[in-house]
């Protein structure tokens, strides 16, 4: 089961755009999350968490801890 990012989060705003446009055969830029908390200085960030899991999820509590 793959992990969702939490509704609401930056992870989970973008997830969802980008999906959207890719659906469509298009891209996004920064200018496509404004006024959603995504800016042009940290979308850089959100694509690097959702690349490596690291954002809240609601089955956080389904994961076993990593040592």
């Amino acid at each position: 089961m793959p992990l969702i990012p939490k509704i609401g989060s930056l992870e989970q705003i973008f997830l969802s755009k980008a999906m959207e446009a890719a659906e469509k055969g298009e891209g996004v830029t920064f200018l496509d999350f404004v006024g959603t908390g995504i800016t042009e200085e940290n979308i850089d960030q959100i694509v690097q968490n959702l690349r490596n899991g690291m954002f809240g999820s609601d089955d956080d509590k389904s994961l076993k801890e990593d040592a």
